[in-house]
């Protein structure tokens, strides 16, 4: 594929060559024109490999070979500062403080022909496609709970659980477990055994991503440990997967 290139300056150079993770943001921005400017501005010290604008759109403001200032302070398993060894691809969104809305389908249609590429190209496993509330669930809700995770599983991109209908809530007792699986997964998380306000956010991103309609319940369902339990098993069977 060949993008129109559009420099921007927050980049570096990357030490290796292993690109592990495809991250999804929005931009959170009012326009297309805001976010490019963002993105290009060396005063903003941010940056991303992709942007899609409204339409459909895709550039690249960052080669793939060089590192793009998307991610921050983020971790997954035992990986941390996922700006080395990861690919950001921006969507243009007003996202969650200025009027979130959904992603329309020429944006759909160009993040799903871009990740099938860079996935391809660089052997990307899809238990490692993930977005940026997932890589730092304290500080981002980005690409948040309207982006279509679940097409894109269906059209061959990351993991996704199979439904889960059971209506129990989570008891205390196993808010521990909830916790030690969501670790196990890839969240940073502390296994403390308490609902606090760090597992609330964790588990918040999880749902953004993984389960968006559990958003609507006014208690964290038991089912959310069935899901993990599904997808840890899904991270396995991909992982070992001979490509």
């Amino acid at each position: 594929m060949k993008f129109q290139f559009l420099n921007s300056p927050n980049c570096e150079k990357r030490k290796h060559r292993k690109i592990k993770y495809i991250i999804v943001h929005y931009t959170g921005m009012l326009s297309s024109a805001d976010s490019l400017k963002r993105l290009q501005s060396k005063r903003a010290k941010v940056s991303s490999h992709y942007f899609i604008n409204e339409f459909g759109k895709t550039v690249q403001l960052v080669k793939d070979h060089n590192i793009a200032w998307h991610a921050g302070i983020s971790f997954w398993g035992s990986d941390k500062n996922l700006n080395s060894k990861s690919i950001g691809i921006e969507i243009q969104n007003k996202g969650q403080e200025f009027g979130y809305h959904k992603f329309n389908k020429s944006q759909v249609d160009a993040i799903i022909e871009l990740i099938l590429y860079l996935k391809n190209k660089y052997q990307i496993n899809d238990a490692f496609i993930l977005g940026h509330s997932d890589i730092a669930p304290l500080r981002k809700l980005d690409p948040g709970y309207l982006f279509p995770w679940k097409l894109l599983n269906k059209k061959g991109i990351g993991l996704y659980p199979k439904k889960n209908n059971s209506k129990k809530e989570l008891s205390p007792s196993n808010i521990k477990n909830l916790q030690i699986l969501l670790s196990d997964f890839g969240y940073k998380i502390s296994i403390n055994g308490l609902m606090d306000k760090e597992t609330l956010q964790v588990i918040h991103a999880f749902e953004s991503h993984y389960c968006p309609e559990e958003l609507e319940e006014f208690s964290v369902k038991h089912k959310l440990i069935g899901y993990l339990r599904n997808l840890i098993k899904s991270k396995h069977r991909s992982l070992t997967k001979k490509h």
